[in-house]
């Protein structure tokens, strides 16, 4: 009888063993030297854990296997979570297991934070839900401690601050308490300041303890990708907006390599054009920019943010337009669904004070966030967003198996 109930467990388990049977060699790519080499353009935690486990064990290996066990605890923990409190029954149990297992195949063994971060997404939420429907100082704890882990783990989870205070804020609407109010509050604080504290110790220790220098800074801060947005929408007349002769000068040149190469929006062919002309702006612009930094003694980061700027105000109408595209040219579908969710989650949520529609709330609010970012600041790459689109086609499930069988039981 317990086999029987504990089947899913039992099978995931199973498959983690397998994976890691069949091979736990580490897959090194070009960003898995940051960490270990723990650069200071990362947080702390995936590299810190290569340094333990590394100590520890002496290989690599060892953390492929730690980072697939986790994986495995995360599955089986956030399965048996919405088990419990969508009463859900052992069919849709095994498929939500499966259908979260499946994704790990393409990249448990990658030396990277994915594998980790996925792993703590699973678990954020699982506090998450058990917070919304049990208000307790566990559930708050636990959902603290993996709003930091995630945090600490990838710049990418900054979109937490947003999703965690719209949270709280709808806990509180929730249960309209004092006690609660000043709990969550002091939650929050105590996210931004941990976080943050963490952030700048790990910076500190590792520029003065360790003697490391902050190395290719120009990457750090979120116009290392808003440039190419920047030089991607604009044209060689949009140099006259720097009366700086030098950077003018710097800017035609880049401009004209852009355009020689095809590569700004002027010669937009279709879906994921600006995904190969990047490569091309980055290539073009990168030597000059470095040049130009030397002459003007500043930095290629300072230099990027302040072309950004008035590339964008100048031509905010494409900029706009070119942010769409970028949505439409990769995963549109995980905008839309997630912001249309959001939208019936808030419906309901005003009208019926739902828990449920709270949590679709939160799991689409997550998604819609995570994938704004990326579009924003970032390289639209799909591991970017597989701790959020995973969890919410499960919820879409979910939510479909619990509205059918309420329907299924109304007319029975």
């Amino acid at each position: 009888m317990k086999v029987k109930i504990n089947i899913t467990e039992i099978l995931i388990l199973t498959g983690i063993l397998l994976i890691l049977f069949y091979s736990s060699d580490p897959i090194i790519y070009k960003d898995s030297n940051r960490y270990l080499q723990q650069s200071l353009l990362d947080p702390p935690i995936y590299s810190t854990l290569i340094l333990i486990m590394l100590s520890i064990f002496g290989t690599l290996n060892s953390v492929i296997v730690f980072q697939t066990i986790l994986i495995g605890i995360g599955i089986i923990y956030f399965t048996r979570t919405v088990v419990i409190q969508f009463n859900l029954d052992i069919l849709v149990k095994t498929l939500v297991s499966v259908f979260l297992f499946l994704p790990i195949l393409q990249f448990y063994r990658n030396l990277l934070t994915e594998p980790l971060s996925y792993a703590f997404s699973l678990l954020f939420i699982s506090f998450i839900i058990k917070l919304i429907y049990k208000f307790n100082y566990q559930n708050l704890f636990w959902s603290i401690f993996f709003v930091i882990a995630l945090l600490l783990t990838r710049n990418q989870f900054i979109v937490i601050y947003p999703v965690i205070l719209f949270l709280f804020a709808g806990i509180f609407i929730l249960n309209k308490s004092k006690k609660i109010f000043i709990s969550l509050l002091v939650s929050f604080l105590s996210i931004l300041i941990i976080h943050n504290s963490l952030t700048f110790l790990n910076v500190y220790a590792k520029k003065k303890v360790l003697n490391y220098e902050l190395v290719a800074e120009e990457k750090l801060g979120p116009y290392f990708f808003t440039y190419f947005d920047a030089i991607y929408i604009s044209s060689v007349e949009d140099a006259e907006l720097f009366k700086n002769k030098k950077i003018k000068k710097t800017l035609v040149s880049i401009f004209k390599e852009v355009d020689n190469r095809k590569a700004s929006v002027k010669y937009y062919d279709g879906r994921g054009h600006f995904g190969l002309s990047l490569n091309q702006i980055s290539d073009a612009s990168q030597t000059l920019l470095e040049n130009l930094a030397k002459d003007q003694k500043t930095n290629v980061k300072n230099l990027k943010k302040n072309i950004s700027i008035k590339l964008i105000i100048k031509n905010f109408g494409k900029y706009v337009k070119h942010i769409f595209k970028k949505f439409y040219d990769s995963t549109w579908l995980f905008i839309f669904l997630p912001f249309f969710m959001m939208l019936a989650g808030l419906i309901n949520f005003l009208k019926n004070k739902s828990k449920f529609a709270l949590v679709i709330i939160f799991v689409s609010l997550f998604a819609f966030a995570n994938h704004s970012l990326v579009y924003l600041f970032g390289r639209v790459q799909p591991r970017y967003f597989i701790y959020t689109d995973f969890i919410l086609l499960i919820f879409i499930f979910i939510t479909f198996t619990i509205l059918l069988g309420k329907k299924e039981k109304k007319f029975m």
